[in-house]
């Protein structure tokens, strides 16, 4: 509770909100908003809706009218969460720590607080505080709460205490009943946690009980059709027609392709260059693709089809868009994006940056589909990723796309291979910096000294020197992967 005195409204909300109730939550709220000006609860809940639909700025905005009208813990903590999210560590921290002004000892914050702290590769900081609350508790003869213990189990994993965070892991689990989205986080943690023992069964068969959470169907024919389509509609003949933005900047730069092919080691090799920047997954074209959909109409020839938005608004989007990343990296003339869905988008970012440059990541599709299924991603956003074969067939036409734009567009297109990445640095690192157009940087090897938080499955390993490890993990798991059929791929033919 964040006021006293609630109408019946409000209480009607927060039940509703408790229950994880979203449509009944939504109706009450809208109905709030409309009579007339909200107060900071109702707007928390706004807060709260839109951030388990992953509207994430939105929620931030609904937590900082929140805050204005009455600083209270639970607004603090969704603007942290929104700050983590983005991998805006200190940000984050800086809520976390109003919240706790606002609620000393609030376990929440202090868990958001560590958690976001590991993100960052800033364990000994996170374990500044984790440890006090665990030896409170011992002192007090009683268990940590929830939160901090499954914050306590990332850090046993860096610290390479695999069967301890194993065992938290598996109490919080048995003893504290969390509820499907926590168990989900729990299991994804421990499968992570018996990769690194090499217990490799106990690792899948945690992620494949994971997957089972928010698990939505998906079926890998229609999912081609849709590609057929997307590639139809954005023929050569037919993108003649389309709007095209007059924008000249050469400072946007897109990475595309399936995630867990090393876009973020791309990203970060490209941000420790003095004159590059990365601004992680920025969603604002996929924004804009959005708009483009609802505006659309079959009935017509482009350019008329795209209804109001013309050459002339696409323009200004553009133009806006490098407003938007110059403001987060302001000297830098090169920054780069590593949307996951820039594959989809390709001829859309060629449409508004015509001298942008574009990186396709690939990677073995046996180790996508191994990293994808372990990862944890967003079920109900990437539904491939919850069983092997599903993400083979996303692989295959992730690379029809990539190949069609290739085929089809002016811009340049460089393919970089996670294998040669890993193996050859001394030549793939230097050949991605000048396809930027950029003079070499010997910044560029040490990428992982940056304090930058890379808010990605990948965060632990992009702040590590280069390893070789993660190249052919698929081995490992190779009884598992019997009966699927997996593409030809071979990164040095």
């Amino acid at each position: 509770m964040i006021i006293q005195g609630q109408s019946h409204r409000i209480h009607a909300i927060r039940q509703a909100v408790n229950a994880q109730q979203w449509v009944i939550a939504e109706e009450l709220l809208h109905e709030a908003m409309q009579r007339g000006r909200p107060d900071a609860e109702t707007l928390y809940y706004m807060g709260i809706l839109h951030e388990v639909r992953f509207e994430i700025d939105t929620a931030q905005e609904f937590g900082e009218r929140s805050m204005r009208l009455l600083p209270n813990p639970g607004a603090a903590l969704l603007i942290a969460r929104a700050h983590r999210l983005r991998g805006e560590t200190d940000e984050a921290v800086r809520m976390c720590d109003r919240a706790l002004e606002l609620a000393p000892g609030n376990v929440l914050a202090l868990a958001i607080k560590a958690g976001s702290l590991e993100e960052a590769g800033r364990y000994d900081e996170a374990l500044a505080v984790v440890e006090p609350l665990l030896e409170r508790a011992r002192q007090q003869g009683r268990q940590p709460d929830a939160p901090i213990l499954a914050e306590w189990s990332k850090l046993l994993i860096h610290q390479k205490r695999y069967a301890e965070a194993i065992g938290v892991i598996d109490d919080l689990i048995a003893n504290h009943q969390p509820d499907e989205r926590r168990k989900c986080g729990l299991l994804y943690t421990r499968a992570k946690a018996c990769d690194k023992a090499k217990d490799y069964e106990g690792a899948f068969r945690s992620a494949q009980e994971a997957n089972t959470f928010e698990a939505l169907p998906f079926d890998p024919e229609v999912y081609r059709e849709q590609v057929t389509a997307l590639m139809t509609h954005w023929s050569r003949e037919k993108m003649a027609n389309f709007p095209i933005s007059s924008c000249t900047s050469e400072v946007p730069v897109f990475v595309a392709g399936m995630p867990r092919s090393g876009t973020s080691l791309i990203d970060q090799i490209i941000d420790a260059h003095p004159r590059a920047a990365g601004v992680g997954e920025l969603d604002t074209i996929d924004r804009f693709a959005l708009q483009l959909a609802g505006a659309w109409n079959p009935d017509l020839e482009p350019p008329e089809s795209f209804g109001p938005f013309n050459s002339r608004k696409w323009t200004q989007v553009a133009e806006k868009y490098v407003r938007e990343v110059r403001k987060l990296a302001p000297t830098a003339e090169r920054i780069v994006n590593k949307s996951l869905g820039n594959n989809r988008l390709v001829g859309l970012i060629a449409r508004l940056f015509p001298k942008t440059r574009i990186i396709h990541a690939i990677r073995d599709p046996r180790d996508v589909a191994v990293s994808c299924f372990m990862g944890g991603f967003n079920n109900r956003m990437h539904p491939w990723t919850t069983r092997i074969d599903w993400v083979v067939a996303a692989w295959e036409q992730s690379m029809r796309m990539m190949d069609h734009w290739k085929a089809t567009l002016d811009v340049p297109i460089l393919d970089v291979h996670y294998e040669r990445l890993v193996r050859d640095p001394d030549t793939e690192f230097p050949r991605i910096i000048e396809f930027l157009g950029l003079e070499w940087d010997d910044a560029c090897t040490e990428f992982h000294k940056s304090r930058r938080t890379v808010r990605t499955l990948s965060y632990d390993q992009v702040n590590r020197p280069l390893y070789t490890t993660s190249a052919g993990r698929n081995q490992n798991y190779a009884r598992f992967l019997e009966g699927v059929d997996f593409p030809p791929y071979d990164p040095f033919a």
